[in-house]
């Protein structure tokens, strides 16, 4: 474990110029601001909104795709593989950040955080939404997960009980921003493969059993990979069968 640095004066986070930083109250939620404002027009493309609390990492990112729904949501997978570049380039060595599909985020086995997706409530998978909002939430002090004292749960965890004590607020929000807007420019010209590889390389669950929880109920089986779009690959009853990623996120019914 190691204890959370001593409180200081925080620095907003410096974004890529292709990006505009949006501050909301610690006690607010930037995901749910994004998507508000992104309905309402005050937000477009390329607007960042980010929490000032000092116990997370979260912001959200509103992007403009041009591509349908189906594709655009692979942003997730994107913004999952970011975070563990970001973290990996800042954090210390020992930190092994992993995934669990659709977006939780785990720290050497513990879940530490989530990516977020929302697309307007009326863009089929096949249509080209007018925004999409992807967020990502990081804990970086056990207070931040709700979840009381270090270690009463071994499945949840934070930054700073997994050695990232010289990690804060600012310095994770700017790294995601970098590696995020990298990953999306390699996403645009070269499409999902490198993000595709990256992710499975880093999944949590590989080739074991498994239960996702989709509309209707669950489905179990072993997971075997993902498929082009994103969605997963689980071995069940001797058959491969694919869960969507719009179906695992609740959109574009």
């Amino acid at each position: 474990m190691t204890a959370a640095p001593e409180v200081q004066q925080l620095a907003d986070p410096e974004f890529p110029p292709v990006f505009a930083g949006h501050a909301v109250a610690a006690d607010a939620d930037p995901f749910a601001v994004a998507v508000e404002g992104a309905a309402s027009g005050s937000y477009g493309a390329g607007d960042v909104v980010w929490s000032e609390d000092r116990r997370r990492a979260a912001a959200a990112f509103i992007l403009e795709p041009e591509t349908p729904l189906v594709v655009a949501a692979q942003m997730v997978p994107v913004m999952m593989v970011a975070l563990g570049d970001a973290v990996g380039a800042i954090g210390p060595p020992n930190l092994a950040l992993t995934f669990r599909w659709p977006g939780t985020i785990l720290a050497n086995g513990g879940i530490v955080g989530k990516v977020a997706f929302r697309a307007p409530d009326n863009a089929a998978a096949a249509d080209i939404p007018d925004q999409i909002v992807v967020g990502f939430e990081l804990a970086l002090d056990t207070s931040a997960n709700s979840r009381g004292e270090p270690g009463l749960d071994p499945n949840v965890t934070a930054l700073y009980e997994e050695g990232c004590g010289e990690l804060d607020r600012t310095s994770i929000i700017e790294a995601v921003a970098r590696h995020f807007l990298s990953w999306i420019d390699g996403w645009t010209h070269d499409g999902f493969r490198a993000a595709h590889q990256s992710w499975f390389s880093r999944a949590h669950d590989q080739d074991q059993q498994i239960d996702v929880a989709v509309e209707g109920g669950n489905r179990s089986g072993k997971m075997v990979g993902l498929d082009e779009e994103g969605g997963l690959l689980i071995q069940a009853e001797g058959q491969t069968v694919l869960v969507p990623l719009c179906t695992a996120l609740g959109v574009g019914a």
